[in-house]
């Protein structure tokens, strides 16, 4: 399913389980808008920049993003910008002019 920018912005994610530190939440937060920007036009992170990004453990006092999560939802980020730099790719073709309308009396043949 495509992600939008407002998905991207709002997404909530589960804590990091107990005894597990998850990704730093603020680090996660700032790539995300990042990710939102992509998706309004307003940035330009790649495919690649989303696999390969890595986030920094939370601090020993917190538990952080539960990673599980927020991979999975950056995987579904990948198919996004994946489908829009393919949709990008391909040449539309002006529409024809007239196409719906009928010819008058005089040029029908």
């Amino acid at each position: 399913m495509p992600v939008t920018a407002f998905e991207a912005r709002t997404r909530q994610f589960d804590r990091a389980p107990i005894g597990a530190r998850g990704y730093y939440e603020p680090a996660v937060d700032a790539f995300l808008e990042r990710v939102a920007a992509t998706l309004d036009g307003d940035d330009d992170l790649s495919v690649s920049d989303v696999h390969n990004v890595a986030f920094a453990k939370a601090p020993l006092s917190k538990r952080g993003y539960d990673p599980t999560a927020v991979d999975a939802f950056l995987r579904d980020v990948e198919g996004t910008l994946a489908g829009l730099s393919q949709a990008a790719s391909y040449y539309i073709a002006p529409a024809l002019e007239h196409t719906h309308t009928r010819k008058p009396p005089w040029r029908r043949r």
